[in-house]
């Protein structure tokens, strides 16, 4: 029991390391989009689009994507990728 544990938040660390790195990518993103540096903007929104799909990617293979404990985890990366797909 302990393991599971100690594995779920060893998990859940890196999660938020990943998303917190999401989330800035996100607001690099939006700042570009409003100074006008389409390149930068392009790049920014690829990355952060690939680090929310593949974080919803992972939760799915570890069957984290609907259970509560993890429900946060979920909702970001979603609402990340969401709000990029609406910027597009």
């Amino acid at each position: 029991m302990e393991n599971s544990r100690t594995r779920y938040q060893q998990m859940e660390q890196y999660m938020t390391i990943a998303l917190i790195a999401d989330a800035a990518l996100f607001l690099l993103f939006l700042i570009f989009a409003g100074t006008g540096v389409q390149w930068l903007k392009a790049i920014t929104a690829i990355l952060a689009a690939i680090i929310s799909a593949l974080s919803l990617a992972y939760l799915f293979i570890t069957k984290e994507l609907t259970k509560r404990r993890s429900l946060w985890m979920t909702a970001a990366a979603a609402a990340i990728l969401l709000c990029i797909f609406v910027w597009i």
